[in-house]
Parts: C-alpha cells; sequence; structure tokens
C-alpha cells in the first residue's frame, strides 16, 4: 500500500495561516462599512474584535478562527486599529468559546460560505483533474484546493482532508497519464517496449542504458551510432503525436522521475505505469537523439570547413619565403620598367638589367604555381575530405525527416536527389537536380562548365542545410530543438475540439467560411450605401466626373480670428485642479458605480477613493504618493481598493 504524501509543518503553515505582509494585510483584511456595520451589533471591545479576526478567518484563508487560537500580532494590530479597540481585549474573547462558536455560524452565513464535504470533494477532484494532469506536486494541488474554495465560497477543508484529496487527486491524474500515453497501445508494442529493459545479446548491460549512452563527439562514429539508436527507437512504433495527449511538463517529469531510477525499477511498476513509462522515455530519446545527431552534424561540418581552411593556411605559410622572394624580385622588374619608361629605352632590356630572360620566363612559371584561386577560399582542398563525409552522410539524410519554408523548398528536393543517389549507389547525379539554392560562391565548383560535380555538389548541400537549421528555414520532424513554428501552437486535435465544442477562445467567428461570408455581406452593404450617397452628390468634398473619383484636398478650416477667439474662451475659463473636474464628470457619468468589488460586487462608500486610486494609476504616481498627496485615504485604503 503506498504511504500517504504529507505536507511539511511550512506548507501548512502558508496555506493556513494568515498573512504578515502589510500589503496582503490591506488585501485580504480591510473591514467594508457592511462589515463594520454587522461587527458592531456585537457587545464588549472583546466580542467586536473576535468577530472582526472570525470574519478576517473566513475570508481568508478560508477557515474559522480556532479554540484557542491566538491570531498573530501584526493582524491584531491591523483589526484592532480599524476597531478602535485594544489589541488586548482578544484575551477575554478567547476565553468564551460559545462566543466563538455563534460568530463562526453567524460569519459564514453573512458571507455566504457552504461547508466542505464528500461531494464538494468529489467536484472539486473533477474540475481539477486536468490542471493536476499537467502539473502533480502535492504542494501545489493543495494551493489549488484552497484557491477553488475561496473562489466557490466553501470553507477550506482540514489539513487531513486536505492531504485525502490531493492524494486521490494526484492518483486520479497519474491513471489518466498512463491511460493516455498506453492506453491503445498494440501487443507488439508492448512487448517492444518491455524489452527495452531486458539486456542486449553478449553485453552486460540492458538495452534502455544503452540508448541514454548517447556519443557526442564530432565523428563519423558518433553520428552513425546515434542514427542506429534513433531506427532503434522509431522502430517500436511510438509516434511523436502521441506525446501531444498530456502536457509537455507532465512528460517530462515522467521521463525525470525514469531517470532517478534503476531500470529493473521502472521493469517492476505496474503494467500500464511501466508502459506509459516507457512511452515517455522513446519519445524524450527520440527527440534528443534527433537533436544530438543535428548537432553532431552541425560539428562535423563546421570540422569540415576547419580543416580544409587549417590545411590552406599551412600550405601558404609553407610558400611564404618563396612567395616573399617572387614579390621581391617583381619589386625590382617593375622599378627597372618604370625607369625605362622614363628614360624611353627599351623594356625587354630593362628586364635584362635585373635577370636574364630565360631566368624570368623560369619565375613566371613558377609564380603561377605559387598563386591561388582569386577567391582565395579553402573549396578546393574539401575533396580530400569526401570519403569521410560518405561514411555518415547517407545515414544521416536518410535518417531525418526535413520540412521547410517555400523558399528553401528547392534544397529540400537537392536532399531527396542525394537520398536517391545513394540509394541507387550512382555516382552521377540527373541533369535535372535542383541547383537554384547553390549560393555564388559555390558555383565555380559545383557547376564547372554547366555540368554538375557530384562531390562538391553534396558539400554545398550539407553546407547549406546547416545554415538553414541554424536559420529556422528547416527544421526536423521528431526534433525538440529544432522542430517547426507550428508545432509551438495548439495541435490539430486539440483545435478541431475546440470548434466541435464551439469554445474557441477567440472574439469572432471561428468557421472561416461564415466569418468571410459575413464581411463580404457588411461591405457589400457599405459599397451600396457609398454608391448611393455618391450618386445623390452626398458624399462630402467627393465627386464623379466622367466616372473618375475625385477627393478635394482637406483644407485648414479654422480661420485665424477662431482661433485667436479660442485662446480668449480658454483663458477666461477657471483653473480647476483635476479632481474637481474628475469629480463633475462622476456626477454626469456615475462611473464610480462601475466600479466593483471583485467577489461581493459592493460598490465603495466614498467614491473619492476611487478616484483617487485611478489617478494614482492614471498619472504614474503609485499609490504611495498619492497617499502622502492627499488626507482623503490612506495607503492601506488605497491599495485594498486598487486590489479589489
Amino acid at each position: 500500500m503506498t504511504r500517504r504524501q504529507r505536507l511539511t509543518t511550512a506548507q501548512i503553515a502558508e496555506l493556513f495561516d494568515p498573512p504578515a505582509e502589510q500589503r496582503e494585510l490591506v488585501r485580504h483584511f480591510t473591514l467594508s462599512e457592511a462589515d463594520l456595520a454587522a461587527i458592531g451589533r456585537s457587545h464588549g471591545d472583546h466580542n467586536r474584535l473576535g468577530h472582526a479576526l472570525m470574519l478576517c478567518y473566513l475570508r481568508y484563508p478560508g477557515r474559522a478562527l480556532r479554540p484557542g487560537e491566538r491570531p498573530p500580532t501584526a493582524l491584531l494590530a491591523f483589526v484592532a486599529g480599524q476597531l478602535g479597540v485594544f489589541p488586548e481585549a482578544i484575551d477575554a474573547y478567547l476565553a468564551a468559546e460559545r462566543n466563538r462558536q455563534h460568530h463562526a455560524v453567524e460569519c459564514q452565513r453573512q458571507l455566504g460560505l457552504g461547508p466542505f464535504g464528500k461531494r464538494t470533494a468529489a467536484e472539486l477532484a473533477e474540475i481539477l483533474l486536468p490542471q493536476a494532469i499537467e502539473d502533480d506536486r502535492f504542494v501545489h494541488l493543495a494551493a489549488l484546493v484552497m484557491q477553488t474554495c475561496r473562489q466557490r465560497r466553501i470553507i477550506v477543508p482540514t489539513k487531513d482532508a486536505l492531504e485525502r484529496l490531493c492524494g486521490a487527486l494526484r492518483d486520479q491524474a497519474h491513471r489518466e497519464v498512463y491511460r493516455r500515453l498506453a492506453g491503445d497501445l498494440s501487443a507488439e508494442q508492448r512487448r517492444q517496449l518491455d524489452a527495452l529493459t531486458q539486456r542486449r545479446e553478449k553485453t552486460g548491460q540492458n538495452w534502455l542504458t544503452w540508448l541514454r549512452q548517447m556519443p557526442e563527439a564530432a565523428k563519423p562514429d558518433a553520428m552513425l551510432g546515434l542514427i542506429e539508436r534513433l531506427e532503434h527507437v522509431r522502430a517500436i512504433g511510438i509516434q511523436p503525436s502521441r506525446g501531444h495527449h498530456v502536457h509537455q511538463a507532465r512528460l517530462a517529469q515522467l521521463v525525470r522521475e525514469a531517470g532517478r531510477s534503476t531500470v529493473q525499477h521502472v521493469a517492476d511498476h505496474e503494467r500500464q505505469r511501466r508502459h506509459a513509462t516507457l512511452v515517455a522515455i522513446c519519445l524524450d530519446l527520440g527527440a534528443n537523439l534527433t537533436d544530438q545527431a543535428v548537432d553532431v552534424f552541425d560539428r562535423l561540418i563546421g570540422a569540415l570547413f576547419r580543416k580544409a581552411e587549417g590545411r590552406q593556411v599551412r600550405a601558404f605559410q609553407a610558400d611564404a619565403r618563396s612567395i616573399n622572394n617572387k614579390v621581391r624580385l617583381f619589386a625590382r622588374v617593375g622599378d627597372a620598367l618604370i625607369a625605362a619608361h622614363d628614360k624611353k629605352r627599351n623594356a625587354f632590356a630593362a628586364i635584362e638589367t635585373v635577370l636574364p630572360w630565360k631566368q624570368f620566363c623560369t619565375t613566371i612559371a613558377e609564380a603561377k604555381a605559387l598563386a591561388r584561386p582569386e577567391a582565395f577560399d579553402a573549396y578546393p582542398g574539401l575533396t580530400r575530405h569526401y570519403g569521410d563525409i560518405r561514411r555518415w552522410s547517407p545515414a544521416f539524410l536518410d535518417a531525418l525527416k526535413f520540412e521547410s519554408v517555400p523558399a528553401s523548398a528547392s534544397l529540400l528536393r537537392a536532399i531527396e536527389v542525394l537520398r536517391e543517389a545513394n540509394r541507387t549507389e550512382g555516382s552521377t547525379l540527373p541533369k535535372d537536380a535542383p541547383t537554384s539554392f547553390v549560393r555564388q560562391r559555390w558555383v565555380p565548383y559545383v557547376l564547372p562548365g554547366g555540368v554538375i560535380d557530384r562531390r562538391y555538389y553534396e558539400f554545398c548541400v550539407l553546407s547549406e542545410l546547416r545554415d538553414r537549421l541554424r536559420a529556422g528555414d528547416v527544421w526536423v520532424v521528431g526534433s525538440r530543438q529544432y522542430r517547426s513554428f507550428e508545432e509551438r501552437l495548439l495541435s490539430r486535435e486539440t483545435m478541431q475540439n475546440l470548434q466541435k465544442s464551439d469554445t474557441l477562445p477567440i472574439a469572432v467567428e471561428a468557421d472561416f467560411d461564415r466569418f468571410i461570408e459575413s464581411r463580404r455581406t457588411l461591405l457589400d452593404e457599405r459599397l451600396k450605401e457609398v454608391d448611393t450617397r455618391a450618386k445623390g452628390g452626398l458624399l462630402p468634398d467627393v465627386t464623379i466626373e466622367n466616372g473618375v473619383l475625385k477627393i478635394s484636398p482637406i483644407e485648414k478650416s479654422t480661420p485665424p480670428e477662431a482661433k485667436a477667439l479660442t485662446e480668449r474662451l480658454y483663458a477666461m475659463l477657471p483653473r480647476i485642479r483635476i479632481t474637481d473636474l474628475l469629480t463633475e464628470v462622476a456626477r454626469w457619468t456615475l462611473f464610480p458605480d462601475c466600479f466593483t468589488h471583485l467577489r461581493t460586487g459592493e460598490t465603495v462608500a466614498d467614491n473619492r477613493i476611487i478616484m483617487a486610486a485611478l489617478l494614482s494609476e492614471g498619472l504614474n504616481l503609485g499609490l504611495t504618493r498619492m497617499a502622502e498627496a492627499c488626507s482623503i485615504a490612506s495607503l492601506g485604503e488605497l491599495a485594498w481598493t486598487s486590489d479589489w
């Protein structure tokens, strides 16, 4: 039998004790005029203070003041200050148990609170189940229960009842998660999932441990190892869409719990729980292996270019002395030619004053050999690594499914061309292979003489794929890091369910056909109205001449005399305070009556407090500075009004 989970002492205090911070005291324990009137019917300072405290406790945290329980000093002082009594009066009240019981019943009736029972617990469990499926932390569920009770005007349960409800809610959430993940698995899928906990042949480790040991080095063997593991996970047949049946945070929690347990412990789980856990692990492994394969791919391509660039640099450094000698020699030849030109002498004779003609020709040939391509890039050296690329690229391209934005469609077609060439082991590519994705820098290598070079074509595809993955133009199906933007939105199933239940949270018609038809109808009506007015010459500043619409330009309509009169009139108006203006508008519109208490629906007795709170927000003064600037309300009154 599973041991029932308990709340810690600190968690119980946070849930059941009243707050001590001043702002929270103001928010929850400010007494209204109606409260004070009801409290005033009690005889004696001690009874009025006790009545007020019982009212405060039932309002928040939502329970009655217990027998002999002494409220915190801060709360006592705050409530006593509103009543104008001494906090010490509570001692006499705590000694009179019958008064406490009478006030508990009276305050419950005054606040409209209902009792917590088995029926209430069942209703709360049904209401909170969707949230429990997302997050089943015990303290989180306890806080949800307390909050829901307050919202529904229910006295919060006792500690034991709360723990029983949270435990039952958690168990129900677990069963629902297990059902969603593993309820419709086939017998073969269950068999393959169970096989993950068994040992591999000729090795001492089980399959699940092997799958979790992901190679991370940027080497061809690491890539092949990742793809082998990915294919093993995919062979079980767990579709990524199955993970959409539960919240992603809950999936991650299942995986974390399994990661803290041994494989044998997972194998000993009850059947439905075991299979649901293994489904979650497979979904997580599939995404992680895919992401790791793309990451290794990125680093392999980066290493390829770094090696080619390093070889180019080393070769250039090795020829540095010869290049320097040639540059110095040609500088001397240039000086001789310039001098010959200035003195009208023979240029060829000038060259021979520096070195013999045959040696000059030999030097030119040596210089051509030392010269690098005009682009001076490392691409010519890439072909040295073609064998390394071929070790892993066919398996990589075949294992992952890529999707893209329309602008990268030619790249995806090129990937498909390479896949087909890899399957047929063809050494050449079709003449109609897509090349529109090839950047200008690659053209001399990929299309020398207009003919596709297979090796450079493959290099270009892989390089461009890496860049597009980084940019987000290409994404990988089943990946977590490189997934499409649409996967971060509502799933198609959720969208369909919302549409069927007509609960789509948008403020317009959800059906596109009906929406666009209503827009067309409205547009036709407006156009007909404009057409009628135009034919009758009723459109201001608009004429239609020979079928041409002409709109008169807007002219400055206020004459200087009117502007001068406006300034004189404004100067005659009295300068009044904004508070007086707001009060006058309030009398016209009665807008303060629209500001009612969030829970009780009561209006504020003094409308000036509402307007002061509005001004503090509208003028960016803040409540503290407004309380200092006006004398009609304290900071506590303004804070309570602003909160509720």
